[in-house]
């Protein structure tokens, strides 16, 4: 009876282990090299004005003491940019790059919540996120 509950206990364990593991998320620089690798949170909550987001493609990550959410990724289109809580003392901005390193668009930040369209074909994009002295880099996947 012992090995039993100690059998079932174990599993347990191990099942809880495995519910609330961690997904890691990775940087990457402009010629598309691996720069760091950060842990990366789910978000179960889509906003109601978006579509259902299925909970993989919502990544979180923090930065100094913001959280940067970004959805849906892989993507058709929009992305939504939201970090939280933005200091509007400091300049914010985002660079959006082609799989070739090519500059698309230079959009500042001024609320918590930022929509970006990516209208290029489909592939591989880069997101530069700027918040003041601090950057965070991110893949961005248009179907």
């Amino acid at each position: 009876m012992k090995k039993f509950i100690c059998l079932f206990i174990l599993i347990l364990f191990a099942v809880s282990n495995n519910v609330s593991a961690q997904n890691i998320s990775f940087t990457y620089d402009a010629d598309g090299n691996m720069e760091s690798r950060n842990t990366v949170t789910l978000k179960s909550n889509a906003p109601k004005h978006v579509e259902e987001v299925p909970e993989e493609e919502i990544i979180s990550v923090e930065l100094a003491e913001q959280k940067i959410t970004i959805y849906p990724n892989p993507t058709q289109g929009e992305i939504c940019v939201e970090i939280t809580p933005l200091n509007p003392e400091e300049e914010s901005f985002m660079h959006i790059f082609d799989s070739s390193g090519r500059l698309l668009e230079i959009k500042k930040i001024v609320s918590e919540r930022t929509y970006l369209e990516i209208s290029g074909s489909p592939g591989v994009y880069l997101l530069n996120i700027h918040l003041g002295a601090n950057t965070s880099k991110w893949k961005i996947i248009k179907q």
